[in-house]
């Protein structure tokens, strides 16, 4: 995940591009259970599974209804005190959204779709469809749904 760990500094670092990308992602905001900042650590194991050779073991999603650059809505894909990728999203039901990015972190067309589940303070999150083209875009497959996350903050 050089990509991402290589972003500016700040909550998040991407260019402040409005792609019709963007708009294209199926579903409003999140209800207020998913929004907040949520944590998972990954195993050796499933870190080995990425494409990326330096990815890290914590990794934050930070879900937000609110404008965040040009976009309606943002999640925040992250390692843990790293910058990372933005990604434009929305939810409909127990299905969450996300645009799929370029290999400059910039939404492209077509989106990923995942199931969620929450019990208690702990999220589950389960591959639906992932078209999505750029090869360490994909590793968020193993990032997003090898382990639960934690809710640490609303």
């Amino acid at each position: 995940m050089n990509r991402i760990v290589l972003l500016a500094a700040g909550l998040f670092a991407v260019p402040a591009l409005a792609s019709a990308a963007a708009s294209s992602v199926p579903g409003g905001n999140a209800p207020t259970a998913l929004v907040g900042t949520w944590q998972t650590t990954l195993s050796a194991a499933e870190v080995r599974r990425t494409v990326a050779p330096d990815s890290h073991r914590t990794w934050q999603l930070v879900i937000v209804n609110g404008r965040y650059l040009a976009y309606p809505r943002a999640l925040g894909f992250r390692p843990l005190g790293q910058g990372g990728d933005t990604v434009p999203f929305g939810v409909a039901g127990h299905r969450l959204y996300l645009s799929c990015l370029n290999g400059d972190g910039v939404p492209s067309k077509g989106y990923a779709t995942y199931g969620w589940t929450i019990a208690g303070t702990t999220m589950h999150l389960k591959l639906t469809s992932e078209p999505c083209r750029d090869p360490i875009t994909r590793d968020r497959i193993v990032i997003l749904t090898s382990e639960g996350w934690k809710k640490v903050s609303r």
